[in-house]
């Protein structure tokens, strides 16, 4: 299993989502590498098929296949106040955070209830191989 983190610099809610992702792997009992990819430009972003940050996917699928966005108040003040921001994270916090669904309540990351459904989703479909 392969599990990715994509993500933009500064991002409030990858430390969150990485530390969500470990336990959730952990809790399950599934071995896997983390492989923790930093989008920091507009090629990497095309190369990737960048939705927003933070994005999980596992073997090559994002954990929710609807991608809204919108905007957090980190982000605002990142695009105010940072002079040490690159231009190309600027422009994604512009844009706007990724924003997760699930059960019906919003999140600005996927809670470790989606992260383990998705692992264990996965699981099941290459049990019934």
């Amino acid at each position: 299993m392969r599990v990715q983190l994509l993500y933009i610099l500064d991002c409030p809610w990858c430390v969150k989502t990485k530390k969500l992702i470990r336990e959730s792997l952990e809790e399950l009992g599934v071995e896997a590498g983390l492989e923790e990819i930093l989008i920091d430009s507009d090629e990497k972003a095309e190369k990737y098929e960048f939705l927003g940050s933070p994005t999980v996917r596992i073997n090559g699928k994002d954990i929710q296949e609807e991608v809204s966005k919108g905007q957090c108040l980190p982000c605002e003040e990142i695009v105010k106040y940072e002079q040490e921001s690159t231009d190309f994270v600027k422009q994604e916090c512009r844009c706007g955070c990724r924003i997760y669904f699930y059960k019906g309540n919003q999140y600005p990351y996927p809670p470790k209830e989606m992260i383990q459904e998705a692992i264990m989703k996965l699981i099941s479909a290459d049990q019934d191989l």
